[in-house]
C-alpha cells in the first residue's frame, strides 16, 4: 500500500496574489500547519505552501504524544516534552472548535508490560524518572492488564502504566489545522520549493510554478529541507519507519502499548497500528515483506490474538533526522527562519515548536513558557547557504 499522503486540499501552485504575507510558511506539515495557526492568532498575515509529499512525517506518523516514555535517557528533553503535552491538552479541543471536526484525541495513557528482569529494571528507572517530574504512574496487576487489554498474552503479570502519555490521530489533527487555517482566510498554496533568497526587505520563494514574496519565510521542510537551495548546509538526513495496522481491536484500553522492540497505538474504530522500523535507506519508500512480518510476529508473541490476523495496511514515512537527535528551531538570518528535524516526535513537539517560533519571527520577546533551548538552535550546524 502506499504511503498515506496529507487529505487537506491546497491551492494550485501559483503566485501569491494580493497582499504579500507577513510570513510564508514551506511545509504543510503539522507543524508548519501549527505555526501558520500561531502566527495567524498572533496578527500576522499567513500563507503556506506544501507539495504533499509522499512519505512526510505527518500523515506516516503514528501520533503518539509520549513525554516520558520518548526521553527516558534525557531530562531536559523530558521537561520539554512535558510541556508540549500539556499544550495539546489546550489545542485539541481548540482544533476540533476550529475545524468542526474530531481528532481523536486520546489520554488513555501507556501501558509498558514488564517482560523480563532486564525490563522490569529499566521500567524502574523509567518510573523514577517520571514520578522526580511530578507525573503519576502506576503498576498494574495481571488482572487489571486483562481487564484492559483481554489478549494479553499469559505470563506477563505486571506493566507500568503512564496515565500521561496521551495519542492523537495525526492525520485527522493535520486536516483540522488546514480546515482551521482556511476558516480564518489563509491561502495553502500547492507547489515543491526549489530556493529561498533572502533580499532587502523580505524572502523570495520559487519552484516549480511557483513563485512568491514574504517578509519572512519559516522551513518546515522535514526530510526534504536540504534540497532547497539558499539554505545554509544542515545535516537533516531522512529515517525511514514502516508500519503495520489491524483492524477489529476492541479493548478497554483505548491508548498505546510500548515494548523495546515495538508499539501498538490504538485509534478510534478498532484500528490498532504497530510500529516502526528505524531504517537508514534514504528517501527509498519501499516497503518490506521482511519488515512487516517482524512486526506483526513481534506484535502477535505479545498479543496472540493477531497471529491469525493480516495487516489491513503497510506503509512508509520518512522521518527528517539530525546527528543529535534535536530538532533545528530557530533563526537562520534575519528573515529566514527552520522548524524541522524533530526524527520522531514531530507529532509530540509540534504544538511547542510553534508556541518557540512565533515570537521569534515577530520580533517579539520570547513566551517564558517556550524559549528555545540551545540544543534545538540551528546555529549549532551553520554552514554558508549552498
Amino acid at each position: 500500500m502506499p504511503a498515506r499522503r496529507p487529505a487537506h486540499p491546497v491551492s494550485a501552485a501559483q503566485a501569491v496574489g494580493g497582499p504579500r504575507p507577513d510570513v510564508l510558511v514551506v511545509g504543510g506539515g503539522l507543524i508548519g500547519l501549527l505555526i501558520a495557526r500561531e502566527l495567524i492568532h498572533a496578527g500576522a498575515r499567513v500563507e503556506v505552501v506544501d507539495d504533499l509529499r509522499a512519505g512526510a512525517a505527518s500523515p506516516n506518523a503514528a501520533g503518539m504524544i509520549a513525554p516520558i516514555a520518548e526521553s527516558s535517557a534525557d531530562i531536559a528533553f523530558a521537561k520539554m516534552a512535558l510541556v508540549s503535552r500539556d499544550l495539546w491538552t489546550e489545542l485539541a479541543p481548540a482544533l476540533e472548535q476550529e475545524s468542526e471536526t474530531s481528532i481523536d484525541y486520546d489520554r488513555a495513557g501507556a501501558i509498558l508490560p514488564v517482560l523480563d528482569e532486564t525490563g522490569r529494571k529499566v521500567l524502574a528507572g523509567i518510573r523514577e524518572q517520571a514520578e522526580d517530574l511530578g507525573e503519576p504512574t502506576a503498576e498494574l496487576d495481571r488482572a487489571e492488564l486483562l481487564r484492559l487489554v483481554p489478549d494479553l498474552r499469559p505470563g506477563i503479570e505486571t506493566a507500568l502504566a503512564l496515565p500521561g502519555e496521551h495519542r492523537v490521530d495525526n492525520r485527522l489533527a493535520a486536516e483540522a489545522a488546514a480546515a482551521a487555517l482556511r476558516r480564518q482566510g489563509v491561502i495553502l498554496h500547492r507547489a515543491t520549493i526549489d530556493s529561498v533568497v533572502e533580499e532587502p526587505g523580505g524572502v523570495s520563494v520559487t519552484g516549480a510554478g511557483f513563485a512568491a514574496a514574504a517578509d519572512a519565510v519559516v522551513v518546515c521542510g522535514g526530510a526534504w529541507t536540504p534540497e532547497i537551495h539558499g539554505l545554509p548546509t544542515l545535516p537533516i538526513r531522512p529515517v525511514k519507519g514502516q508500519m503495520i495496522g489491524f483492524d477489529r481491536v476492541d479493548w478497554p484500553f483505548s491508548g498505546a502499548i510500548r515494548t523495546p522492540s515495538f508499539y501498538a497505538v490504538r485509534r478510534a474504530g478498532g484500528r490498532l497500528l504497530i510500529g516502526a522500523s528505524v531504517e537508514h535507506t534514504g528517501f527509498d519508500l519501499s516497503l518490506s515483506d521482511e519488515v512487516g512480518n517482524g512486526l506483526a510476529s513481534g506484535a502477535a508473541e505479545l498479543l496472540p490474538a493477531l497471529r491469525d490476523r493480516r495487516p489491513v495496511e503497510h506503509w512508509a514515512g520518512l522521518r527528517p533526522g539530525t546527528p543529535d537527535g534535536w530538532p533545528l528551531v530557530g533563526a537562520l538570518t534575519d528573515r529566514l527562519y527552520i522548524a524541522t528535524g524533530h526524527f520522531r516526535n514531530g507529532i509530540l513537539l509540534a504544538p511547542l515548536t510553534a508556541r518557540m517560533i512565533t515570537p521569534m519571527v515577530l520580533g517579539q520577546a520570547p513566551d517564558s513558557t517556550a524559549p528555545v533551548p540551545a540544543a534545538m538552535q540551528p546555529g549549532r550546524f551553520h554552514q554558508p547557504a549552498r
